[in-house]
């Protein structure tokens, strides 16, 4: 059975390094996360690094690449601080995935990747129209991981927008909303529901 140290790790060859640690924390909700720039073009960018801040008050994050590139969705961010978070489904992950691509800035990956944007009356922000759940949301702060010089931006949740009726208790079905996993940068899950068990609550 293989084993491999840290600094094996960090000897291996790029790209199986990368696929391999991913590999190690497993499939995650997907999402198109949009902003807006100056000129009112709406980026997307699909990312799988969403993670629960805290419910009371509810807040979300998202783990962001160093900035030593250009990161659209970052800048964007800087200027107009909301968005909106729009879960994947397996009706339009391939779409979805290629909005990773190199898109020069201003250019909308919404309209090349053939998605199409949602509006909500009294809301200024547009969603994904694909997504059967759709989150607007505000950014609020940033922290630097000094590690790696990748970001934790941190999200207020302001409105959420669901094409299913969560039960009594507040607890939906991911797979019921037809949502998928993905794991690196390209793989891609089916997720199936196993039960929930008992929870006490602290």
């Amino acid at each position: 059975m293989p084993a491999y140290t840290y600094e094996e790790l960090l000897q291996a060859q790029r790209t199986w390094r990368i696929n391999f640690i991913n590999c190690l924390i497993g499939a995650k909700n997907l999402h198109l996360l949009v902003t807006r720039n100056t000129n009112q073009t709406y980026n997307a960018a699909i990312l799988n690094s969403g993670i629960h801040i805290g419910s009371s008050p509810p807040y979300v994050g998202f783990l962001l690449r160093p900035t030593t590139v250009p990161r659209h969705t970052y800048e964007n961010l800087r200027l107009y601080p909301f968005a909106t978070m729009n879960a994947v489904s397996s009706d339009f992950y391939e779409r979805a995935h290629a909005t990773h691509g190199k898109f020069p800035y201003g250019e909308s990956e919404i309209e090349r990747c053939g998605l199409s944007l949602r509006w909500e009356e009294g809301e200024d922000m547009p969603y994904v129209a694909e997504s059967p759940l759709r989150v607007r949301v505000r950014f609020v702060e940033e922290h630097l991981l000094a590690v790696n010089q990748t970001r934790l931006l941190v999200f207020a949740i302001e409105k959420v927008h669901i094409d299913k009726e969560p039960e009594p208790d507040g607890f939906f079905r991911l797979d019921e909303l037809g949502l998928v996993g993905g794991s690196g940068c390209d793989a891609y899950w089916e997720l199936r529901y196993l039960g929930r068990r008992p929870l006490q609550r602290r």
